[in-house]
């Protein structure tokens, strides 16, 4: 893989930001996780690259049940922050339902920034084609910033001159085909969060991709979004939020863009969904979003 980017420079104050928010979601996951347990059974842990947080987490399904291709679960934390634990409990029903799940960790920025969190997520594409060679196609998913890098790494393989950008030597073949991909109030367009209306959205920006990515317009390098990129194929996609999101703007630009182009797209909005509803205490929008997406993914084979 490519030669990572050094930490991106911030300033005392926005240290203080980042350092705050990752000891409050730090402590929300502890509180989730002792309330709940951390693993539930059938869940193992892999090593994919060298770095200590390149790990996913693996659900194999019932020999005796159905089967269907893998998902690929990348999680949320605005670049920066979160874990696979925190969603160890509430990606269970993909197993039961027959899909195998994998649930990848990958560093954060500042100290890993864009393009090294893609290609860690890269680097757990091809580790599982190459350990599990039945593998052929997945399925990628994720929530919020995880989001975003799902829908980010099926666009640069459905288009694979995006991917030359910041892997010029991987192969597409490499890594598992995009059957689909799953949104849960991703970060689509950076002007959402750039525009005053999320506190602390710059900072996450500018700590991810430095200072280049907080302009109106980008370069290649700094294109850290959907709505930044410029492509021709997009695999079938699932947009999920709830109506109380400051996200649902990015989903709903991005919604309306794909339909103008003419790609596939499903978008669903959830009354009283707040932002991180999936993995939150159980509630109608978190029903709801696994309803629709076992409804997705199974619709995907018609």
């Amino acid at each position: 893989m490519s030669r990572r980017k050094p930490p991106t420079p911030l300033t005392i104050g926005q240290h203080l930001t980042v350092a705050s928010a990752r000891m409050l979601f730090g402590a929300m996951t502890s509180a989730m996780c002792l309330t709940r347990g951390f693993h539930p059974p059938g869940w193992d842990t892999l090593r994919y690259g060298l770095h200590r947080e390149e790990t996913l987490d693996y659900l194999a399904v019932d020999e005796n049940g159905p089967h269907h291709a893998p998902v690929v679960f990348i999680h949320g934390g605005g670049w920066m922050m979160g874990s696979t634990d925190a969603y160890s409990h509430d990606l269970l029903f993909l197993g039961e339902a027959g899909y195998p799940v994998f649930n990848v960790e990958y560093p954060k920025a500042p100290d890993h920034p864009h393009p090294g969190i893609l290609q860690s997520v890269f680097s757990a594409l091809k580790f599982i084609k190459q350990t599990f060679p039945d593998i052929k196609a997945a399925h990628l998913m994720g929530d919020s910033a995880g989001g975003n890098l799902a829908v980010m790494a099926a666009l640069k393989i459905a288009n694979p001159a995006l991917l030359k950008t910041i892997l010029p030597d991987l192969n597409v073949a490499d890594v598992p085909k995009v059957l689909s991909v799953i949104s849960l109030y991703g970060v689509m367009d950076r002007q959402t969060c750039l525009d005053g209306s999320i506190f602390g959205a710059d900072t996450m920006i500018e700590s991810y991709a430095g200072p280049g990515a907080l302009g109106e317009t980008v370069d290649e390098h700094h294109a850290i979004t959907p709505m930044d990129l410029t492509f021709k194929k997009h695999p079938p996609c699932l947009l999920i939020c709830g109506d109380a999101d400051p996200l649902l703007v990015s989903q709903e630009r991005y919604a309306k863009h794909l339909r103008a182009e003419g790609h596939k797209v499903t978008s669903k909005v959830y009354a009283g969904g707040i932002h991180g509803f999936f993995n939150l205490t159980d509630s109608r929008p978190k029903a709801l979003s696994r309803q629709d997406i076992l409804a997705f993914l199974g619709g995907l084979k018609s």
